[in-house]
């Protein structure tokens, strides 16, 4: 006798759907002009401690992507889009502090990163998703998290107006009503073995 199991509702949209297309088309472009073989790529959390980030600093160049929020549009009325935020920060690593800017014959300086990251994703479209808009760039505001052999620069990073299409919807609303029974929920008894999340190709 087979074994019947009823999916979550949700099973639809744990994948993150758009948000995560949005993240992976970002990743796409990014890797095109710093590859996997030669720059590290990791997943950063929201919050983050000065430890996690010296841990983060230990191999260089680094490129770290955090998902920051989802902001509804205008056009975001009976179904919800909006512009996907995505912090990006680009880490590089120096003998010399005085080299952080200009960089050497083997690791890029932090003028270099900043200015390929922006022309690899300004203006670009991320097919069936949404547009891609830098809407800022510091090398400041992480300056207080690594040492001053260490340069972090930052992106502020929109995909705009993402969201369902209406049949992707449709279908994954469509799953309610044919649920039955009660969900289930995990406990977390212990912490994540890796709560930075390598990414690492």
């Amino acid at each position: 006798m087979s074994e019947t199991t009823t999916a979550s509702p949700m099973a639809r949209y744990v994948d993150g759907g758009p948000v995560a297309s949005a993240i992976d088309g970002v990743t796409a472009l990014l890797q095109a002009q710093f590859p996997p073989t030669l720059f590290r790529y990791r997943t950063v959390q929201p919050r983050m401690t000065a430890a996690s980030w010296a841990e983060l600093a230990n191999v260089a160049p680094m490129i770290g992507i955090s998902l920051a929020a989802w902001h509804p549009t205008g056009e975001s009325a009976a179904q919800f889009r909006g512009d996907v935020m995505l912090a990006v920060f680009l880490l590089v690593k120096q003998v010399n502090p005085k080299d952080l800017l200009a960089g050497t014959k083997t690791m890029p300086g932090v003028q270099a990163m900043m200015n390929v990251a922006v022309q690899a994703l300004h203006g670009k479209r991320i097919k069936g998703i949404g547009a891609v808009q830098v809407r800022g760039v510091s090398n400041q505001e992480a300056a207080g998290w690594v040492d001053d052999r260490t340069a972090i620069v930052t992106l502020t990073v929109a995909v705009t107006n993402v969201g369902y299409d209406l049949s992707a919807l449709v279908a994954a609303l469509d799953d309610f009503n044919e649920i039955s029974g009660t969900w289930q929920f995990g406990t977390a008894s212990t912490p994540d073995d890796n709560p930075i999340g390598d990414t690492e190709a």
